[in-house]
């Protein structure tokens, strides 16, 4: 496992085979503009047939109009991916979106999340965006990660990827110059 690498289209079932269990038991809502956590009881033992149904014709779209998708291996096994979308977003159309970012549960709190993420921000300011737009799951341990990557809260969510996942917490992290 050393840098991530690009999967090719015939590849991307790989990401379906990314452990996505895990215990959530604190939630955010946006609230007044701020974040509000609140107890929630969520045991997610995988993944949910409607993920991979409404977002494989995502990823298949983002894919034919040039996003990358970054994954990291442990001999042939993935261990983590990134989606980096090629779309315009934001209110200034200076954003690229992290379609998809998922560490496998064992490897959590390990740094490859951070490594990831940087290397998609590195990514998105190679192709002229000013950083990354972050629709993410509400769950307080996820929503952390971006705030400790140096996302910020978003005033003013994009409507189409509000209109798709409206409990999501809109989040964008600049680059630096």
């Amino acid at each position: 496992m050393t840098h991530p690498i690009l999967l090719q289209q015939h590849q991307l079932d790989l990401l379906w085979q990314i452990d996505r269990s895990e215990v959530i038991n604190t939630l955010y809502r946006l609230q007044d503009g701020k974040l509000q956590p609140y107890a929630a009881h969520y045991d997610l033992q995988g993944w949910d047939p409607h993920d991979r149904e409404t977002y494989d014709p995502i990823h298949e779209h983002c894919f034919a109009h040039g996003g990358h998708f970054f994954a990291l291996f442990e001999e042939e096994k993935i261990l983590a991916a990134a989606v980096l979308d090629t779309l315009p977003r934001g209110p200034r159309q200076d954003l690229r979106q992290l379609l998809f970012f998922y560490v496998s549960a064992s490897l959590r709190g390990k740094g490859l999340g951070k490594r990831l993420f940087s290397h998609c921000l590195h990514q998105a300011k190679q192709d002229g965006a000013h950083g990354l737009y972050v629709s993410s799951i509400p769950s307080k341990n996820t929503v952390d990660f971006y705030l400790s990557q140096g996302c910020q809260l978003m005033t003013q969510p994009d409507a189409e990827l509000f209109a798709r996942e409206p409990e999501d917490i809109h989040l964008a992290c600049y680059s630096s110059p």
